[in-house]
């Protein structure tokens, strides 16, 4: 009879968490780019770009970037930064 109720304290367990317990958690890079008039603006607009992909893809971001680009543009005097940013997801 303790095994019955120890199998059955597990299952009200698990219901009570409902599967986000059990969910996989899947981690990717989305990329961002943006242009600004200095580099701040610039990376700003970068990692809005990567923030606002990884919530359209149901994601979370987990605020981790790395820098690809970051260069001045000399036709135009605009700033140019392109990043990676963490993501992560659950099924």
């Amino acid at each position: 009879m303790n095994k019955r109720w120890v199998s059955a304290a597990a299952f009200l367990i698990s219901a009570a968490f409902s599967g986000a317990v059990f969910a996989d958690q899947y981690r990717y890079e989305v990329i961002g780019e943006g242009i600004g008039h200095d580099r701040n603006e610039a990376y700003e607009a970068a990692s809005y770009d990567a923030s606002r992909k990884c919530y359209l893809s149901w994601g979370r971001s987990t605020q981790e970037q790395t820098i690809l680009i970051e260069e001045q543009q000399p036709d135009t005097g605009y700033w140019y930064v392109k990043l990676t940013e963490g993501c992560i997801s659950e099924d």
